[in-house]
């Protein structure tokens, strides 16, 4: 009898902690308060650079000399949360100190993302996706330990832009 106390006060236990879990992300820690660079450009489900520039080496080369250099292809988002939706402004470095500007939302529930930027693609072929891809991204993964995916369609393909953070 004791036993079966036990197992049903351990039970009641159990419930805060069952009860207190949710499918939402915590977007504002996703987000803000870093600074994302990006590592590359991939098909969805690929782990290497796309290759943007066909049999252009000389343009290849220079879009990874671009993508090496500390300050190029970083973006900061800055925001509020109002439950699961968060919306901001977000800014940042493309190629040859060229800014880029422009607003962001981002849904914690269903991981939807949009952006309106605005910036100078220099003329570097990366730079230009990079653009397209945060202007179409729909949606994004994510977390708090420096991990971050924007999800975009570029013709029949999805890509993922893999980011990675270079200082909080």
């Amino acid at each position: 009898m004791k036993k079966n106390i036990f197992q049903i006060v351990g039970l009641f236990l159990l419930l805060p902690l069952l009860a207190g879990c949710n499918d939402t992300d915590d977007v504002a820690a996703i987000f803000t308060g870093k600074t994302w660079k990006l590592n590359y450009i991939t098909v969805d489900g690929g782990h290497e650079m796309f290759n943007f520039w066909g049999t252009d080496n000389t343009a290849r080369t220079k879009s990874y000399e671009e993508l090496e250099k500390s300050g190029s292809y970083n973006i900061v988002f800055d925001g509020i949360a109002d439950g699961d939706i968060i919306n901001g402004k977000i800014r940042g470095t493309i190629v040859k100190s060229f800014a880029l500007e422009g607003s962001w939302s981002a849904n914690g529930k269903d991981n939807s993302f949009s952006a309106s930027v605005s910036g100078n693609d220099g003329g570097d072929v990366l730079a230009k996706n990079f653009m397209e891809g945060l202007k179409t991204a729909t949606s994004y993964e994510g977390d708090t330990n420096g991990n971050l995916y924007l999800i975009y369609k570029g013709g029949q393909q999805t890509f993922r832009m893999v980011f990675r953070v270079v200082n909080n």
